[in-house]
């Protein structure tokens, strides 16, 4: 089965649409932006279309590269006063410390789930929003009644992304995935007998078909840009030997960005009970 991930986004679109006419006012989403980028453009458009078609009102904060780090984290917390959620659009210009500006945002506000301290949290099991991409995750293998007990999981990368927080969502359910780096040798030999794969290296084509078995689940969350197209880490082909199979574009990516919208909706209904 090949999943229509645009389908499955706008289904919980709906949801979230009748959650936030339920608010006494519309959630706010800040992104902060830094410098100029064209494919980061468009990503930023994207998150823009899916909020405003669900009632949320999203501000892009844009900075350019000459702003100083330490002015960059009072610019995140002036917009953390002020928005119900705050996203660091990445990557982030090599000159800043991506985890000192994760930091700067506000645990309660961090809706990608990347700062220390709700990584922490969600580690713990003290967090009630997960990793978009994890949230993503859940979502498809709910509603195709995919159980992960006793599989055998193989996660490609250990990216912040991708790969760690999957990682982590896993040995909290005490399932030990066995983790491909970049460092491993003969990756073919680890993915003929994984049941479950789930790929964030952003290495396009890494994955052919003769290295799956049938019916294995093929979770491809890797995105990387090819002469202007936007390829996986899978070749598609591969969907003829999966019982269940993310492309790239139009799989995985449309249910990551609307989990973010999920995360804020939470926090903000969260802030109006405190």
């Amino acid at each position: 089965m090949i999943i229509d991930g645009k389908k499955i986004t706008e289904d919980i679109k709906q949801d979230l649409k009748k959650q936030v006419e339920q608010l006494d006012q519309p959630p706010r989403l800040a992104i902060i932006y830094v410098g100029s980028d064209p494919v980061v453009d468009q990503f930023i458009k994207i998150k823009k279309r899916v909020g405003e078609s669900v009632g949320v009102k999203v501000d892009v904060d844009r900075f350019e590269e000459s702003i100083t780090e330490d002015s960059l984290e009072e610019e995140i917390k002036k917009s953390a006063l002020k928005s119900d959620g705050v996203i660091i659009q990445l990557p982030l210009p090599s000159i800043f410390s991506i985890d000192e500006i994760l930091n700067a945002v506000p645990k309660e506000k961090d809706v990608d789930v990347l700062s220390a301290k709700a990584t922490q949290a969600f580690s713990a099991g003290e967090q009630s929003i997960y990793p978009p991409v994890v949230g993503a995750i859940r979502e498809l293998f709910d509603r195709h009644n995919i159980s992960i007990e006793g599989k055998k999981i193989v996660v490609i990368g250990k990216g912040r992304l991708v790969g760690a927080p999957v990682i982590m969502w896993l040995k909290k359910k005490g399932i030990h995935p066995f983790v491909i780096t970049k460092e491993t040798s003969n990756i073919a030999h680890y993915l003929k007998d994984a049941d479950v794969i789930i790929s964030g290296a952003g290495s396009p084509g890494l994955i052919k078909p003769d290295m799956l078995k049938d019916d294995v689940v093929l979770i491809d969350a890797g995105t990387s840009e090819v002469s202007g197209t936007i390829k996986g880490d899978a070749d598609p082909e591969c969907a003829s030997k999966c019982s269940l199979f993310t492309p790239v574009p139009g799989g995985m990516g449309p249910i990551t960005v609307v989990m973010l919208f999920k995360n804020l909706i939470t926090l903000a209904k969260r802030a109006t009970r405190t």
